[in-house]
């Protein structure tokens, strides 16, 4: 009987420290969790933020050929409004605020410019909602003629064709989005060999 008893209390030992080290266990696979559960967040803050980055690169690329679009185009002459990331509040309604990422005006057309770094399916469609009432952000141009012109860094033949048919222009990376600052003055100095 003692051997029983023995035995009933090697396995009572055994079986608590079993428990222990599962308790241990569980508590180390709850740390590694909300390790794993912290670098998931912060990965995809920093996803965001690098998002965020290239959607603003493509803004920054984008937004100074517009002015020049609108004046070999659309012969705006002289531009009487100029803004990248303009917020506006509409008119009738100031809760509602929107964000254009680049308006140009001048000589009676107003340039409305949707810039996504990569178009996906639901940006044009946003982006003909988004022009319904965009004289209700821009009060001070009701009546010139609305030049929407949608911006990505590349546009499939079907999104130009989709663009085409709902009479927005659509504009991509081309020969003519980089140019060359300064060079005349360096054809000079190399012409004087200095």
């Amino acid at each position: 009987m003692e051997a029983i008893e023995e035995r009933v209390d090697r396995v009572g030992v055994e079986l608590a420290e079993f428990i222990a080290q599962s308790k241990t266990t569980i508590r180390h696979m709850d740390e590694m969790i909300a390790e794993l559960k912290e670098e998931s967040r912060t990965h995809n803050f920093e996803m965001a933020r690098i998002a965020d980055r290239i959607g603003r690169f493509a803004e920054d690329i984008v937004a100074p050929n517009i002015p020049r679009l609108a004046e070999e185009i659309f012969g705006v002459g002289q531009i009487e409004f100029e803004a990248p990331r303009v917020k506006r509040r509409h008119s009738r309604d100031p809760s509602r605020v929107r964000e254009f990422d680049v308006v140009v005006a001048g000589h009676r057309h107003l340039l409305v410019t949707s810039v996504k770094a990569t178009a996906r399916n639901g940006d044009i469609p946003e982006f003909v909602a988004a022009l319904k009432d965009v004289f209700d952000y821009f009060p001070e141009f009701r009546g010139y003629t609305l030049v929407p012109i949608f911006a990505s860094m590349a546009l499939g033949p079907e999104a130009v064709r989709r663009l085409t048919r709902l009479k927005i222009y659509a504009l991509a990376l081309g020969q003519r989005t980089m140019e060359l600052l300064n060079l005349e003055d360096v054809r000079a100095r190399r012409a004087d060999g200095k």
